[in-house]
């Protein structure tokens, strides 16, 4: 009786430990949940089964399965979500069984005393991994904001995001490898003397270093993307500020203009007048046509992508009945949207000398989501369309494929889309990118 104790009190604590690693990373659903239970049931019967021996390399295959059915089956979550969780999982069972031969359950693989004392401290280390996940269950904490992983790795730059995987993934497996050598040198701190001294210190070492692996992993995150967030907030200044410089130079010959009009009003050159004040409105039209958007960066950056196409000789049209307001992405991610659509419309077009359709931007409200349609001519190949979406495809020389990539991982990650439609010879990049309150 004693001895199936201890195998369930050990099964349930796997179950509590992978529950709660994977709710740090992820958000646990139910068949992940019952994957996690029957993992425990399978670890309290191994343990039942062989006393002991060989339940370590046992679990550790299970994780590795589990993960592996993950990356194959669950597509709602990236690789490296996946992955770390795995590491989490992994790392602290490793130390669940440092803490196991430090109370004295396990000597090289055997049950040395199953006595209640080292029952009672086995149900004490569940209890605080158990209060540790109820209260990050009911306080909703994560280790990492949602969608971390798209927000770290989806870099333009494809050197930036190579360096940032090779830096991820060293410090993880460096995580694990160092902890299964902590727990590897167990049975030879057998043989030493203060064996109680040795192993509790290898306990507590692997317990803090577990933490600190952990955080660094948060912070290298956080501070990766705090710095992408920076240097987009200084690209969106630097546009609103010659937004905001060209309206007000609109503003300073507002007056000349309008001395201007009444001398000729004057004179009774009405031809002249009309012809001065048409000149004036097609002016200010390239500043009204954006005007309905909330956010100034967004329109400041569709005013400088319309400077760049023009000074390319290439007409840029704004078709926008709506604000922009109230959607779910952030200002800066759809000035990432729009500004890879543009950028990819005017590299199309700048090899062209065909240029009479230019560029036409739509802007318009669905009943739970905003449409951005940005279309010109097409010059491509039909059976092209179908990859223009995936990572490091491009149809165009030196360049990486990145964009478009870009804007359909965004747009999925809110649960929006991005899709290609050509019509006769104009090809249409279409993202539908859902409003806050819609109910996924």
């Amino acid at each position: 009786m004693l001895q199936f104790s201890i195998s369930l009190v050990f099964g349930l604590t796997v179950s509590v430990i992978m529950s709660l690693m994977l709710w740090l990373n992820t958000r646990l659903t139910l068949a992940e949940f019952v994957a996690i239970v029957g993992f425990g049931f399978i670890g309290c019967t191994v343990w039942t089964v062989t006393e002991g021996r060989f339940a370590d390399l046992t679990l550790i295959a299970l994780l590795i399965v589990w993960t592996l059915f993950r990356v194959l089956f669950d597509e709602r979550k990236r690789i490296f979500e996946k992955l770390l969780t795995f590491c989490m999982s992994t790392t602290v069972v490793l130390n669940y069984y440092i803490y196991l031969e430090f109370i004295g359950i396990r000597v090289d693989g055997k049950v040395e005393n199953s006595g209640f004392q080292e029952l009672i401290y086995m149900v004490v280390y569940m209890g605080i991994i158990a209060a540790a996940f109820l209260v990050v269950f009911i306080k909703k904490v994560t280790f990492f904001s949602n969608a971390w992983e798209r927000d770290f790795f989806s870099h333009e730059d494809r050197r930036m995001k190579s360096n940032r995987m090779m830096i991820f993934s060293f410090l993880m497996v460096l995580t694990v490898v160092i902890v299964a050598g902590i727990y590897m040198s167990t049975g030879l701190i057998r043989e030493t003397e203060n064996v109680m001294f040795y192993l509790g210190f290898e306990f507590f070492f692997s317990l803090v270093y577990i933490f600190i692996s952990f955080i660094m992993l948060k912070m290298l995150v956080e501070y990766y993307i705090l710095s992408d967030i920076t240097e987009q907030e200084k690209q969106h200044q630097q546009e609103l500020k010659s937004f905001i410089k060209m309206i007000r130079a609109q503003r300073h010959d507002f007056n000349l203009h309008l001395h201007a009009v009444n001398g000729l009003l004057e004179a009774e050159k009405y031809d002249e007048c009309r012809k001065y004040v048409s000149k004036m409105v097609s002016e200010t039209e390239y500043v009204n046509e954006v005007l309905p958007i909330h956010d100034t960066s967004i329109s400041a950056m569709l005013y400088a992508y319309r400077s760049d196409a023009a000074s390319s000789g290439i007409t840029m049209k704004f078709d926008i009945s709506t604000n922009l307001r109230g959607l779910a992405p952030e200002a800066y991610e759809i000035n990432r949207i729009l500004g890879n659509l543009l950028q990819n419309a005017i590299d199309e077009l700048v090899t062209q000398p065909d240029r009479d359709y230019g560029i036409v931007v739509k802007m318009y409200d669905l009943s739970d989501s905003t449409v951005i349609d940005v279309s010109n001519k097409f010059f491509g190949k039909a059976e092209e369309l179908s990859h223009v979406f995936e990572y490091s495809y491009s149809g165009k020389k030196n360049h990486e494929g990145l964009g478009l990539n870009t804007v359909r991982k965004i747009a999925e990650s809110y649960k929006g889309l991005a899709y290609v439609e050509v019509d006769e010879d104009i090809i249409h990049f279409i993202v539908h990118l859902p409003k806050k309150n819609r109910k996924n």
